[in-house]
């Protein structure tokens, strides 16, 4: 071995605690690096993959009426398109026990499960549903529970049935049940003849056009409504997607790009060790270089030693990393392929993220490292001997002095000595100090995003001044709707509204459609259940006749503003002209919702011809809390059963809260993880701050000794740098978060979210996190300052 190898690893060797601490800083950085990345990888393309394995559909059209299959193959006809699938999509009405509520579910049905063409979807254990029994989604089977032979019961012609479970199926396109409680059942066609579908009837169509582009799949879209309009058949919804990349991609590609910036973050602060380390190193060894230098060594020799180290550490910090960063990858991209009905069984490493971990634990050091390593080889033999190493100019400058002052005037003299060691090496403590305020910037702003989520969520919650929301199979006449949902004790009150496809046309041309597209929604005037976040424009008002508010998605796309007048295409209830009163913003409404088209209900009656009917009603309760509320709604549906009134599905809005709650709060926890590792990084980098402190007063600590100084004052003192350390980091980090996290929690809410956050700073996290640096500074500072009380008088004095 050559003397410059064995230097290196006697260095290495000889100084454990630091060699370890730089080591766990970068691979900390590291295993961020690999898991984040990793995740990202291994999620968005397993999820791409499988999407593109069913054959996605370009197109998903739901009607209001059943068709037959002569009118569905007209479809196949339609210029561009390429062939369409008909199905039946129904809500049905389950529960598990007697004596259990009934709850929503969604019955899918097709003619021949053997014979699919497009959104295959296939039978995982069991075997395909046949007259009397049922399948059932394989999330829906996890939820509840159930395996194959167990019973569940339906409500079917308007009495209870029960139904074995024949097998488990899995389809590619259902909401996980834990973000909606909506499950997924499988019928054949005599089997749903019991929910009186006729024989070789459809509601839906499932539909791919050649060669596919966004456009074409529009246009083909349009002329397949205007034909369901001159047949008198309504569209309920229609659905674009993309097939090439995974429904749920929109959710998960701005959040896993979050993830990879904290990620990097982290990194970044972990190498921050790597320069005080050398730096520190190599101004110890100032006398060592010097005779290195002056045996011979050139710079680069000198150079060499020290970047030697540092790739050595991060050698030892990739084999830390690596296998730990790609196993978390995998879990974490397992659990959400999971929530998406994704099978990930096998295990997987991203060869993306170890190359992306090879860089950061070899690259980004050695950059780090370049610095001090640069001013150490470039030290003279003649500055070498002159200086003695460990530096000591602390009370040369204004600042010193004025710190000084204030520990003799407001400190014990060993704590006022800890006050002027920790600006001794001002260099050291800014990179220390930046390291500890980001990760307490981090921490903040994290709870400030969360803070803000409820915040915006709170404002949402207050606009919608109702309890229960109920949408019909048909058209009750309003007055009979409202006396029944009334006539139940603690109703407040309840108002029914009429929605309907509608498409925007602007020039003659259909506007871009989004999510379900277009829904007209008239609303009463006057009425106090909802009102929109307003953009532009006012709300409606008594005595608008045809007037509509917008989302601003839909105006902008539309290129429209308020005042302009645009055409509704409401399909087989015909056309007409309405003027824009108003923009409004639909926050969260995500990409599974329609635009909503808001218009005076009493204009929508006179445009339509459908007088005193609606289809969707509201209802207020006396008390909003859940347990009053979800009562009620039971009671309710059962009541609109019995007297005839379909409904098709019913939500309370503090099940919507709660799923929302469970949906930000997967976000906002792993977010939150980083952070904390981040802070755990800040920790790391203080503690070797801290040892490298110790190494250099090995001197003092022992003339401390000389003169009777006990194991408590310098334990103190030690303590006490690193607790006022923490303390200035959370002095800075708290102005500094509140001015980043506005901005910062704007910028995530767009790109997350696709909203406007309520900003709101959460000022119980600033007491939070005084609480955890406190802890952290501690912690990190007791082993230095046991260190430091190790050292006898002989070892200082011996100490060069």
């Amino acid at each position: 071995m050559s003397v410059i190898w064995a230097k290196v690893w006697f260095d290495l060797w000889h100084m454990k605690s630091r060699t370890l601490l730089v080591v766990l800083s970068i691979a900390a950085g590291v295993f961020a690096i690999g898991a984040m990345f990793g995740m990202s990888d291994q999620l968005l393309s397993t999820m791409d993959a499988a999407h593109q394995a069913v054959v996605p559909a370009h197109v998903k059209i739901s009607l209001d009426t059943f068709i037959d299959r002569d009118t569905a193959r007209f479809v196949k006809n339609v210029p561009g398109v390429e062939n369409a699938q008909p199905f039946v999509q129904m809500p049905v009405r389950y529960k598990v026990r007697a004596e259990d509520p009934w709850k929503n579910g969604i019955v899918y049905i097709l003619d021949n499960y053997d014979n699919q063409i497009y959104e295959l979807i296939q039978l995982k254990e069991g075997r395909w549903p046949q007259r009397n029994d049922i399948g059932i989604e394989r999330l829906a089977a996890q939820h509840l529970g159930k395996e194959i032979g167990n019973n569940l019961i339906f409500e079917i012609n308007d009495s209870e049935r029960v139904l074995p479970i024949s097998g488990k199926i899995r389809h590619p396109f259902v909401p996980p049940p834990a973000f909606l409680d909506l499950l997924f059942f499988f019928m054949d066609s005599e089997g749903a003849a019991r929910l009186n579908v006729p024989q070789s009837k459809f509601n839906a169509l499932l539909i791919r056009v050649t060669p596919y582009s966004e456009e074409r799949a529009k246009e083909a879209t349009t002329l397949i409504k205007e034909r369901f309009a001159k047949l008198g058949i309504g569209v309920v919804s229609t659905q674009y997607q993309d097939p090439d990349k995974h429904w749920g991609r929109m959710f998960m590609e701005a959040f896993t790009v979050v993830l990879q910036v904290l990620a990097v973050v982290s990194l970044l602060m972990s190498v921050i060790l790597v320069y005080n380390t050398l730096s520190a190193l190599i101004t110890q060894q100032t006398n060592q270089i010097g005779i290195l230098k002056a045996l011979g060594g050139g710079s680069r020799t000198i150079a060499k030693i020290y970047l030697s180290a540092v790739l050595i550490y991060g050698a030892l910090a990739l084999l830390i990393a690596v296998p730990s960063g790609a196993f978390l990858a995998f879990g974490i991209a397992q659990s959400f392929l999971d929530l998406f009905n994704i099978d990930y069984k096998e295990f997987r490493v991203s060869d993306t993220a170890i190359l992306f971990q090879i860089v950061a634990a070899l690259g980004v050091p050695l950059l780090a490292a370049l610095i001090p390593v640069a001013q150490g080889a470039a030290i003279t033999v003649r500055q070498a001997i002159a200086s003695y190493g460990l530096g000591g100019d602390f009370g040369s400058s204004r600042l010193d002095r004025w710190i000084e002052q204030i520990g003799a005037r407001f400190l014990p003299s060993h704590y006022a000595t800890a006050l002027g060691n920790l600006f001794r090496r001002k260099g050291r403590l800014v990179l220390t100090l930046f390291v500890l305020v980001m990760a307490g910037a981090m921490f903040l702003m994290v709870q400030s995003l969360n803070s803000s989520i409820d915040a915006t969520m709170e404002k949402i919650y207050a606009q919608r001044r109702y309890d229960i929301t109920i949408e019909f199979g048909g058209n009750p006449r309003i007055d009979r709707a409202v006396e029944i949902a009334q006539s139940v004790e603690g109703v407040e009150k309840a108002e029914v509204r009429f929605t309907h496809s509608a498409n925007l046309i602007v020039g003659g041309k259909r506007v871009k459609e989004a999510g379900l597209g277009g829904t007209l929604q008239g609303a009463p005037t006057g009425s106090d259940f909802f009102e929109p976040f307003m953009l532009a424009g006012r709300w409606l008002q008594p005595g608008d006749d045809r007037a509509i508010v917008i989302t601003k998605d839909m105006a902008k796309k539309g290129g429209v503003d308020v005042g302009d007048t645009v055409t509704l295409d409401l399909g087989e209830l015909g056309k007409d002209d309405w003027q824009i009163v108003g923009l409004y913003d639909p926050v969260f409404a995500g990409g599974f919702n329609p635009d909503i088209i808001y218009a005076p209900l009493d204009a929508v009656f006179d445009s339509t011809n459908r007088y005193f009917r609606g289809n969707v009603m509201l209802v207020r309760t006396r008390q909003h809390d859940e347990n009053f509320v979800s009562p009620i709604n039971r009671q309710i549906k059962d009541l609109f059963e019995t007297r005839g009134i379909k409904v098709v599905l019913s939500q309370t809005e503090p099940e919507n809260k709660r799923t929302n709650d469970f949906q930000f709060g997967i976000i906002t926890s792993f977010m939150l993880v980083l952070a904390v590792l981040i802070a755990i990084v800040g920790g790391i980098a203080l503690m070797g701050a801290l040892s490298i402190s110790v190494v250099e007063r090995t001197k003092e600590i022992g003339v401390l000794r000389a003169v009777g100084a006990r194991t408590r004052t310098i334990l103190g003192m030690f303590v006490m740098e690193g607790v006022l350390q923490g303390v200035i980091s959370w002095l800075i980090a708290v102005p500094f978060s509140f001015l980043i996290a506005q901005p910062m929690a704007s910028v995530l809410g767009k790109v997350m979210f696709s909203a406007d956050l309520t900003f709101r700073f959460n000022y119980a996290a600033v007491v939070v996190w005084l609480v955890i640096v406190l802890v952290i500074s501690t912690i990190a500072s007791v082993l230095p300052a046991r260190n430091a009380t190790r050292i006898s008088v002989r070892d200082s004095l011996a100490y060069a």
